[in-house]
């Protein structure tokens, strides 16, 4: 899915779960923010959100029984190992390929899971 301008969270990501929906949306705030205010301190929160939110959807998709839940952690796992060898200032690049990966992330690997939690 292409990346939204200005990058923000829309219904066309919308999953049917409030709860990751929601938390959907914090990951898109958190890659703004680092867009427009590009610092340590920000990037340690934009990491947080997303560990935290992944670490949620997980949990949800073992409660569920979700036959996808190791492939889609790793996919996860992936991202976090990619986030956390970003240095502060993130270039823009980096930056652009984060946007990009969340906006492919959530139709094409978490829709997988709609009607299934």
């Amino acid at each position: 899915m292409k990346v939204p301008a200005p990058f923000c969270w829309t219904k066309d990501f919308a999953t049917a779960y409030e709860n990751i929906d929601s938390e959907h949306r914090t990951l898109f705030n958190g890659l703004f923010a680092l867009s427009e205010f590009n610092t340590a301190a920000q990037l340690n929160a934009c990491i947080e959100v997303f560990s935290l939110h992944f670490h949620d959807e997980q949990g949800q998709m073992k409660r569920a029984n979700y036959a996808g839940t190791q492939e889609h952690t790793d996919i996860h796992n992936g991202f976090m190992d990619q986030m956390r060898g970003w240095n502060s200032p993130v270039t823009q690049k980096q930056l652009m390929d984060g946007m990009a990966w969340l906006c492919n992330h959530i139709p094409t690997e978490d829709f997988k899971y709609k009607g299934k939690l």
